[in-house]
């Protein structure tokens, strides 16, 4: 099962890779991914919400499904086959940032609502991005190939939830409480004392890629507290292929 990845950052790659390639592994599947965006490869590779959203500007509907799905274009360094679907990550902490919400008002002509609950702030996100990758011009097939996961707050709620064996309200921590115990658990899980207060977290992408494959085991933690992801990876189980 080949599958693309547009996300925010070279941190939420490895938390994607990792926790989805465990989940669906465990169910007899064989997934691999590739980055379309950020290019992984890159020394400092760009990322953000509007990186995001002008890589998918740049990259319009049906240039994409031509380029990626139907193998009109693709090839090369990625791969020689057509992806089966591709995945679309943004944060949803990023619908309290009066620019992007500026941006969203001015480019796609709605305003978002700052909800204070994960399943709205999720769905504020889902429909940027649907709005965003056009999927009003697909056919039905091609925006079931398109896998929204909205990460609520952050893919680091995807590391605490992976981490702790217990709690279930993980996609409620925000601002310093999700920093301080994604902290805390990055922490621990290299032998170190958490020391709280941090005032930011940590985004080095060699300590984020070697906790993530340490804790893919605890995908099932997070399909069982973390809704957006338990809904994206029921899709994405649904694309795949069969035999």
């Amino acid at each position: 099962m080949k599958i693309g990845v547009i996300c925010e950052g070279p941190t939420d790659y490895p938390a994607i890779t990792c926790f989805f390639g465990h989940a669906l592994n465990a169910d007899g599947l064989s997934p691999e991914f590739f980055p379309l965006f950020p290019e992984m490869d890159k020394t400092r590779p760009n990322g953000g919400w509007a990186s995001v959203l002008l890589w998918l500007s740049n990259n319009p509907a049906q240039v994409r499904i031509q380029k990626y799905f139907e193998g009109g274009l693709f090839g090369g360094a990625l791969s020689t086959e057509p992806l089966n679907c591709i995945i679309l990550q943004l944060d949803s902490d990023v619908i309290d940032d009066t620019l992007f919400q500026k941006f969203i008002q001015d480019r796609y002509n709605f305003k978002i609502s700052t909800s204070e609950t994960p399943k709205l702030r999720a769905a504020e996100i889902t429909k940027v991005l649907s709005v965003a990758a056009e999927f009003d011009v697909m056919t039905g097939a091609d925006r079931h190939r398109h896998v929204i996961a909205p990460a609520v707050e952050a893919t680091e709620t995807w590391c605490v939830a992976a981490f702790y064996p217990q709690g279930d309200h993980w996609e409620l921590l925000r601002g310093d409480a999700l920093t301080n115990t994604f902290m805390s658990a990055l922490e621990q899980s290299e032998g170190r004392q958490p020391q709280i207060p941090y005032a930011r977290i940590d985004k080095n992408q060699s300590r984020r890629r070697a906790f993530c494959k340490k804790h893919a085991t605890g995908s099932v933690r997070i399909i069982n507290t973390c809704e957006q992801f338990s809904q994206a990876l029921a899709q994405l189980k649904n694309i795949a292929p069969s035999g």
